[in-house]
């Protein structure tokens, strides 16, 4: 079973390369106690297409349409007033897999959790005190979770690869006043498939993925 220690040097690297941004000069800044954004929320996490996996018997079980809820929390740093760093990580767990063999869609188990981290650029594209709208492209090392279905009557241990992925984010944050608390939503688009391995039988599937992330939640400048 895969653990958190296999994100360890991507980890590493995303620490080291937030510790070199926070030296840059801040470029038209003009205010200086909000160079840095600290971002959490709920996210949603809906897939483009539901994931299916071969039965030894035959047929195939797939994973429901509902979407995943789960947690995000990330840190911009601003270049400028028009352009920021950001660094995050989300997690989810996937829809519960349903086994459609006969259309009866009975629930089997639980899908793998998705864990992306996420690093990019936003654009910000007003310039307004209290409403700030951005977007921007965003790169991902996304850890999927190893997960158990009941098929057949047994239990069956299902890998997933990690995944390198590439999106984009388009969001808005709202701010009360002059307070440093601020409203944010975002959607963030990631493209990605997933490479799932029955460990009894070596059979390798791939599925796109392709999650829609929508988060909701607050944001913090200092």
């Amino acid at each position: 079973m895969k653990t958190f220690r296999n994100c360890t040097p991507t980890i590493v690297l995303l620490i080291m390369t937030l510790a070199a941004i926070s030296s840059f000069p801040a470029v038209a800044q003009t205010n200086e106690a909000s160079q840095w954004q600290l971002k959490t929320s709920l996210v949603l996490v809906d897939t483009n297409t539901p994931f299916s996996i071969d039965k030894p018997s035959g047929g195939e079980v797939y994973a429901g349409g509902n979407a995943g809820l789960g947690v995000s929390i990330a840190i911009e740093y601003r270049l400028s007033d028009l352009i920021g760093l950001e660094l995050g990580v989300a997690y989810a767990k996937s829809p519960d897999v349903d086994d459609n063999t006969n259309g009866n869609n009975d629930e089997i188990g639980e899908g793998p959790s998705f864990m992306p981290i996420l690093a990019g650029v936003n654009f910000h594209l007003t310039e307004s005190n209290n409403l700030d709208i951005y977007i921007g492209p965003r790169v991902a090392f996304v850890n999927f979770g190893d997960f158990d279905l009941d098929i057949d009557g047994q239990n069956t241990t299902f890998d997933v690869d990690d995944e390198l992925a590439w999106g984009a984010t388009a969001g808005l944050s709202y701010r009360f006043g002059e307070s440093r608390w601020s409203m944010v939503a975002e959607a963030t688009y990631l493209d990605v498939d997933m490479a799932i391995t029955n460990t009894s039988s070596n059979e390798v599937t791939i599925n796109s993925f392709d999650p829609l992330m929508v988060n909701l939640g607050a944001s913090y400048r200092f």
